[in-house]
């Protein structure tokens, strides 16, 4: 009997995820405790990671399809019957028979955004099943309990201690090829608002000797944008490079209209710059007054924050300081602890 069955599909080769990482802190968490792992895996999943993390303390049980909502449904079961009595998803899906079987169910709903009216109706429907619902932030724990109806969900703020790695990985000369630059980093789902950035930045690129960088791209339902001399898509790079851009961009602008938390914006407090946000419940929660914050339907109001750091080199500094305790303080917490601490 395994302590504890662990849906590790999350975790491929050459794949980082906020997800990945939220697990992976699970993972060695549960390695430092030597706790014994029954890892679910598909043909995707990075199987030499888990046992450099778990070392003899993982087992694994391969399901030869990809992951699918349905399918989870049997063969997760039949994978976790008999061999242990805790199972943990990263994911709000979950097998709904597993309760009933006596094994307690953790589940990790990161946020609510752009979830299908099915993944809606199935928390509506089986989210009191679990023995504990975790989230990452209170404005995410808000908008599942108005789904799920249930007032224990587990707020678990995300780490950034990762960046710390990256710090040594820096790659000082690769941000040097875009001059003074204002930096985005996330993909480019509708909702995260990049559009508006852009327009922003085209009402003032005539007024600022600054680029626009955009640094991911992708996403599910990405909208397309093409490059100028001016605005830079960077796709696909290193972990250093991505800290080069942080510790070398004038600021940071972060205009989502939903977030989970915003990792992006705290790895750029990380770094000390001041950090430009969107007026939104989450960004308030975690950014406190340490952020100058816009209205993110108007390009216009975004365009004038944008310019009123550009033209304050003092207030930049301060905000950067500011900005720096966030950073400082995300990247002190320990969400593996923090994950097993609700799970056993």
């Amino acid at each position: 009997m395994f302590d504890i069955a662990v849906d590790c599909r999350e975790l491929e080769k050459d794949k980082k995820t906020g997800l990945g990482r939220i697990l992976t802190g699970l993972l060695k968490e549960l390695s430092k405790k030597h706790i014994s792992v029954l890892a679910i895996c598909d043909i995707m999943t990075d199987k030499d990671i888990l046992r450099e993390i778990l070392g003899d303390k993982v087992a694994f049980t391969t399901i030869k399809r990809k992951s699918n909502a349905y399918l989870d449904q049997l063969m997760i079961p039949l994978c976790v019957f008999g061999k242990s009595k805790r199972f943990f998803s990263i994911y709000p899906k979950f097998p709904v028979v597993l309760p009933f079987f006596g094994v307690d169910v953790f589940i990790y709903v990161a946020d609510v955004i752009n979830f299908s009216f099915s993944q809606k109706l199935f928390l509506k429907l089986f989210g009191r099943l679990p023995k504990k619902v975790m989230t990452l932030s209170k404005a995410s724990k808000k908008k599942i309990e108005q789904i799920i109806r249930r007032k224990d969900i587990e707020v678990t703020y995300s780490d950034i201690s990762y960046v710390k790695e990256w710090e040594k990985k820096i790659d000082d000369g690769f941000a040097k090829n875009f001059g003074n630059f204002i930096l985005y980093v996330g993909n480019f789902n509708p909702h995260k608002n990049v559009r508006t950035l852009i327009k922003a930045f085209e009402l003032i690129k005539d007024r600022v000797d600054l680029n626009l960088v955009l640094c991911g791209g992708g996403g599910k339902k990405a909208e397309n944008f093409q490059e100028t001399d001016r605005v830079k898509i960077l796709k696909g790079l290193s972990d250093g490079k991505i800290a080069s851009l942080y510790k070398n961009c004038m600021f940071f602008v972060f205009p989502s209209f939903e977030e989970g938390i915003g990792l992006p914006g705290i790895e750029a407090c990380y770094f000390g710059k001041a950090v430009l946000v969107s007026d939104i419940e989450v960004f308030r929660e975690i950014f406190g007054n340490s952020a100058i914050f816009f209205d993110p339907k108007s390009p216009k109001d975004l365009a004038e924050k944008i310019l009123t750091l550009y033209n304050s080199k003092e207030l930049r500094e301060i905000y950067g300081k500011k900005a720096k305790k966030v950073g400082d303080f995300f990247a002190s917490l320990d969400i593996g602890q923090k994950l097993y601490s609700i799970i056993f």
